[in-house]
């Protein structure tokens, strides 16, 4: 195993151990594999269970039974939003029975990662350090949609790179009257 991947594979282990009912779903995961491959990084990591425990490797070493593929930061977001599991971002390959359960276990997945932040700094910093994080998280959504909106309308009104959505319409009008026009033709021309 890399060096890179044992903290990762603590971490994980760690907060399956405080989520009693996602520990009990691993059952379902007994001996599988999964490869996670990382498009962006060139990397793939196999992560397997065994009796409860998340194993990760960057070795396959046993048959995998699902492939995970997408870049970095969609399979981060995994954790937060499982459905995006079935994106159009992330190819899956194997069996889809065994993506859908994964799915459902990311789903599931509870980690009180303020409970467990409390631990190393106690009660009295826990709360106004998840806060911060919960705020500059926030921000940075915000800040990031803000962003796509302003090179959008920079794009379209400034540059004139992109066309207005009336621009757009006006043009499929045009393309759709073009097809009616053409079927006319043809039409005739089958008649002659």
């Amino acid at each position: 195993m890399s060096i890179a991947l044992k903290p990762i594979e603590l971490a994980l282990n760690a907060a399956v151990a405080h989520d009693p009912e996602t520990k009990a779903k691993l059952e379902q995961f007994e001996g599988r594999c999964i490869a996670i491959n990382i498009k962006d990084l060139n990397q793939t990591i196999a992560m397997t269970v065994r009796q409860h425990q998340l194993y990760l490797s960057t070795t396959l070493d046993q048959p995998v039974d699902l492939t995970v593929t997408g870049k970095a930061l969609t399979l981060a977001k995994l954790g937060s939003d499982p459905e995006s599991l079935f994106s159009a971002d992330i190819d899956i390959n194997g069996d889809v029975q065994f993506a859908k359960q994964l799915r459902d276990l990311l789903d599931g997945f509870d980690f009180d990662w303020e409970a467990q932040l409390a631990r190393f700094t106690g009660d009295t910093l826990a709360y106004p350090i998840a806060h911060g994080i919960r705020q500059v998280s926030s921000w940075a959504k915000n800040t990031h949609s803000s962003m796509q909106q302003n090179i959008a309308e920079y794009l379209r009104e400034e540059s004139l790179m992109l066309p207005d959505k009336s621009q757009i319409k006006a043009y499929m009008q045009d393309i759709d009257t073009l097809r009616a026009d053409f079927d006319r033709l043809e039409a005739r021309i089958k008649r002659l």
